[in-house]
C-alpha cells in the first residue's frame, strides 16, 4: 500500500473545513481507566459544536478509533463533518466523543498516520486481542 490514500478514498466536501461555518472545539485528550479490563485505559476527546447550548438536550455520537476519526489531515476529519452538517441543519446539534481502543499504560498511542499498521503489526490492541464476554 502506498502513502496516498486518495487512491482508495476521496474526501468529500463535508470532510473539509468550509468558509463561514462555525467551528466546534475539540477538548482533550483525556484518559479513563477501563473497569471491564483492569490495567487498561482509553484515551478520548470530546467535540463540542459551536451551536451547543448546555440548557438544551443534545444528541451524542461516539466514534471508535477516535484519534484516527478526528485527525485533521486524516481520511475522515469527523469534526469538519459535524461542523458542516450541523450548520446546514442536516443533523441535530450533537456532541462527539472520539475514543481510542484500550491499551496498557506502557503501550504508546498509535499515531493516526500509521493507525492501521500499528494495529496489524506487533502492537496488538489489548482489548481487541482478548476474547471475552465482558461489555
Amino acid at each position: 500500500m502506498g502513502a496516498n490514500t486518495d487512491v482508495y478514498y476521496k474526501l468529500g466536501p463535508d470532510s473539509l473545513s468550509q468558509d463561514g461555518v462555525p467551528k466546534g472545539e475539540i477538548k482533550g485528550p483525556f484518559v479513563i481507566p477501563s473497569q471491564a479490563y483492569p490495567g487498561t485505559q482509553h484515551t478520548y476527546w470530546v467535540y463540542v459544536p459551536a451551536q451547543y447550548d448546555p440548557g438544551k438536550p443534545t444528541a451524542l455520537m461516539v466514534l471508535n478509533d477516535g484519534q484516527a476519526m478526528m485527525f485533521a489531515e486524516g481520511d475522515v476529519r469527523a469534526q469538519n463533518v459535524f461542523d458542516n452538517l450541523i450548520y446546514r441543519r442536516e443533523i441535530p446539534v450533537m456532541i462527539g466523543v472520539f475514543i481510542n481502543p484500550g491499551r496498557t499504560p506502557e503501550q504508546p498511542e498509535p499515531h493516526p498516520k500509521n493507525w492501521a499498521t500499528a494495529i496489524r503489526t506487533g502492537r496488538p490492541n489489548t482489548i481487541r486481542s482478548t476474547i471475552s464476554t465482558r461489555a
